[in-house]
C-alpha cells in the first residue's frame, strides 16, 4: 500500500523519469515495481546494485528492534542506528543471514570481480567469489556505508544525471542517509539526527556543475520536518513529521508493544497534498537546462523489522506476522 500511495503521490505531481536505481534486496525491488505502474512507466530501465543495499546490521540482523532496546537500551541502539562511526557487533559467516548463504551474492559476485577487478581476472571463478564475499562487511556503520555508496553515485548517478536524465533511487534508509549526508553536507555529529520515513518521495534539483542541492523552497529553508534537508517531501512537512513521530514511538517506546502502523489511515502520506500545488513541471526545470533531477525515496520493511533485514531471508516470516496482528 505505501508503495502503491507513493507512486500516486509521484503520479499526480507530474514527474517522469529515464531510470531507476535500486538495490538488490527484494523489497526495494518490489517497491519499483509498484511505483512504475502507479507512473505507468513500467519500461524504463532498473539498475540493480549491492552498492544500495541496506548497512549491514552486523549481528543484530534479523533481530527485533525493540527486543534489541530492551536488551542493550535506548541510548546504546541509538549509537548504532544513527551514529555516524560506531557500527554494531559483527557478524560471523555461520549467522544465518550472512550472505555467503545468498546465491544473489554469489552470482553477482562473479560478475562485478571480472568488472570491477579485472586484476584478479586470471584466477579462478571460486577464488573470485571468495574475494567479493571477503569484501562484504560484517558489520557497518553509516561511514561505512558512505564509503560504499559514494563508488555507485561518482560513477553511476553523477554521470547518468550530466546527461540530462531524470532519476529515481529507491534504497532504504541508512543507504539514503548515506547519499543524503554527502549531498546535504551534513556534519557528522548532526546525522545521528536524521531519519528517514518510508516510501514518502523526497525530491532534490541539482546543479550540474557542483552536483548540489538547488533549494526551491520558497523562504529558502530546509525542511520542518527534520531542520537538515533542502530537499522537498512531496507530501508535505506536516505528514512526514507525524510518520517520523509514530516511527520514533514504535522503536523506542518500550511500554508499546502494539504495532502503531496497524489501523493508520492510509491518507497520512498525502494530508496536505490536497491543498497543494502539485504541478511540478515548472519545478522540474524546463527553462533551467543546468539543473539535474532526481527522485530520493526510503523504503523497508513494515511492521517491526528486525534491525537490518539485509538479505530478505525473514521478510516472508514479518509479512506473516502482520497479518496474525492484524486478524487478531
Amino acid at each position: 500500500m505505501e508503495a502503491r500511495v507513493a507512486g500516486q503521490i509521484l503520479s499526480k505531481s507530474g514527474m517522469r523519469f529515464d531510470e531507476v536505481h535500486t538495490s538488490m534486496l527484494r523489497r526495494s525491488i518490489r517497491t519499483v515495481n509498484l511505483i512504475l505502474m502507479e507512473l505507468g512507466q513500467e519500461y524504463i530501465p532498473v539498475h540493480k546494485h549491492y552498492r544500495l543495499n541496506e548497512r549491514s546490521y552486523g549481528d543484530l540482523v534479523g533481530k527485533n528492534k525493540k527486543e534489541v532496546v530492551k536488551q542493550h537500551g535506548k541510548d546504546q541502539v541509538k549509537r548504532w542506528r544513527r551514529s555516524y562511526d560506531e557500527p554494531p557487533p559483527p557478524m560471523t559467516r555461520d549467522h544465518p543471514y550472512w550472505p555467503g548463504h545468498d546465491p544473489r551474492y554469489q552470482h553477482v559476485s562473479a560478475l562485478l570481480s571480472y568488472k570491477c577487478y579485472p586484476a584478479y581476472a586470471y584466477y579462478s571463478h571460486r577464488f573470485l567469489l571468495l574475494k567479493m564475499l571477503d569484501d562484504i562487511p560484517m558489520s557497518e556503520s553509516l561511514h561505512c556505508t558512505v564509503q560504499r555508496s559514494s563508488v555507485y553515485w561518482d560513477e553511476v548517478i553523477v554521470p547518468a544525471m550530466r546527461t540530462g536524465k531524470s532519476l529515481m533511487i529507491v534504497g532504504h534508509e541508512n543507504n539514503l542517509r548515506s547519499l543524503i549526508m554527502r549531498l546535504e553536507n551534513i556534519p557528522k555529529q548532526d546525522i545521528i539526527d536524521l531519519n528517514l520515513p518510508r516510501a514518502v518521495p523526497l525530491a532534490y534539483k541539482l546543479d550540474l556543475e557542483t552536483m548540489k542541492p538547488i533549494n526551491m523552497r520558497p523562504d529558502g529553508a530546509r525542511d520542518e520536518a527534520t531542520g537538515l534537508l533542502t530537499g522537498e517531501w512531496l507530501s508535505g512537512d506536516d505528514a512526514v513529521t507525524n510518520i517520523l513521530d509514530r516511527d520514533h514511538k514504535q522503536v523506542y517506546d518500550t511500554s508499546i508493544d502494539r504495532n502503531l502502523e496497524i489501523g493508520a489511515q492510509d491518507s497520512i502520506f498525502i494530508a496536505d497534498t490536497s491543498k497543494r500545488d502539485l504541478s511540478w513541471r515548472a519545478w522540474m526545470g524546463e527553462s533551467n537546462p543546468a539543473a539535474g533531477r532526481f527522485i530520493d525515496m526510503g523504503f523497508t520493511s513494515a511492521a517491526k523489522p528486525g534491525l537490518c533485514d539485509d538479505y530478505d531471508v525473514q521478510e516472508d516470516r514479518i509479512i506473516e506476522s502482520n497479518k496474525q496482528q492484524q486478524a487478531a
